[in-house]
């Protein structure tokens, strides 16, 4: 985003941020698409436990939609998306490693350890900046955070 956008969209990020925390949520992103003349606001919001309800997203949406109205903060007509991260959420850092101990995970480095740049395995600890993938029952892996390009749990039915 260039300039003028970035201003306009940092504050609908502010505005998204307060009214999830309102709602004993957290803002866990927010993101703009313009496709064929068409501009979408996308608000993704997370909650401790995990389980963002669908009546949370229409309480936010409703709210959001309305006070992005007033403060008109979108230059543009716009359609509003909310949703959870869903089942398949991505892991952003050491912490959800650790909020999310003991689930499923795939792990997809920047470059190759050991000639293996994807791995899957159940969360197992983080040491400092390190995380533990349990990919056996009797192998683990540690991958420097930092050596991480994509990381998301697996959905386990």
């Amino acid at each position: 985003m260039h300039g003028i956008e970035a201003t306009w969209v940092r504050q609908v990020r502010e505005v998204a941020g307060v009214l999830a925390k309102d709602s004993f949520l957290e803002l866990f992103d927010l993101s703009v698409r313009f496709s064929e003349g068409r501009c979408t606001v996308v608000v993704v919001l997370d909650k401790a436990d995990g389980k963002v309800t669908l009546t949370d997203c229409e309480t936010v949406s409703r709210d959001l939609e309305k006070r992005l109205d007033e403060l008109d903060l979108v230059p543009t007509a716009y359609v509003l998306e909310v949703s959870s991260p869903g089942m398949d959420r991505p892991l952003r850092g050491p912490a959800d490693v650790l909020r999310f101990q003991g689930r499923k995970a795939h792990l997809v480095t920047k470059e190759p350890v050991n000639g293996q740049s994807s791995f899957e395995g159940r969360l197992e600890a983080v040491e400092g900046e390190t995380v533990v993938l349990r990919v056996s029952a009797e192998k683990t892996v540690s991958l420097p955070w930092g050596w991480v390009k994509k990381a998301n749990l697996v959905v386990e039915l």
